[in-house]
């Protein structure tokens, strides 16, 4: 059976801890995966990797395709080969579709690539403005402005990862949205599906890269981040 991987440019520790800047160029990380979510150096919008274009999601809710050039401190990504495809034909809360999307996991200590594409009648997202300066995550996402669309086609790219993952990347569900028409997304915060096309992919190794930029190597990783990553991310 051909293994998946899941490549993870800098642990999400770091972006935390507020360092908002690496050289890692979206050109290396697209060698990795066609498909995933992240952040641009400086916090410059939210990230969705689909079909291998790189979109940024800006604060005002706008989306554009991302140069290649462009760096990132950190970014999720893996070759988007689903084994799992269900259909979802009735309305629900967030809360519902999270519930639907649990019991279709073959277990909660693997990671799980997942894409939505579909049809909501609302969609709660939000995006944060480029930072000019060093700031933990916590105090960034007090800067997020959130944006709400109506009858809105789209997909959420991103993935479901264990708890006990949480100093290397988001626990739960991490979900980024893109419009039908690629112009409009952001990080999901809230969602009203009416119908949808659900895509799992299991992933069974992780691949983690390590930065050696000044701040990382002499940032304080040891504490725990959970509060602080889930009050930033939800």
């Amino acid at each position: 059976m051909t293994q998946s991987n899941l490549y993870v440019s800098s642990p999400v520790n770091a972006l935390v801890q507020g360092i908002l800047r690496e050289e890692i160029t979206l050109s290396h990380i697209l060698k990795k995966g066609d498909f995933g979510l992240g952040t641009f150096n400086d916090l410059d919008g939210e990230m969705v990797l689909l079909d291998g274009i790189f979109y940024q999601l800006r604060s005002d809710g706008t989306a554009l395709v991302a140069s290649t050039n462009t760096q990132s401190p950190y970014a999720c990504v893996t070759h988007f080969k689903p084994t799992h495809i269900s259909e979802y034909s009735h309305s629900a809360s967030f809360a519902k579709l999270q519930a639907y999307l649990h019991d279709l996991l073959l277990s909660q200590n693997l990671i799980y690539a997942m894409k939505i594409t579909g049809r909501f009648s609302s969609l709660r997202a939000r995006s944060v403005p480029k930072q000019e300066a060093y700031r933990p995550l916590v105090e960034v996402a007090h800067d997020q402005v959130e944006f709400n669309f109506e009858h809105v086609s789209g997909t959420l790219v991103g993935f479901w990862t264990p708890d006990f993952m949480h100093s290397v990347t988001v626990p739960g569900f991490h979900l980024h949205f893109l419009t039908d028409n690629r112009l409009h997304g952001g990080h999901l915060l809230d969602c009203q599906i009416e119908q949808g096309r659900i895509e799992l992919q299991p992933i069974d190794q992780l691949v983690l890269d390590l930065p050696h930029s000044i701040q990382y190597l002499n940032a304080s990783l040891d504490g725990d981040t959970m509060q602080a990553l889930n009050k930033a991310e939800h």
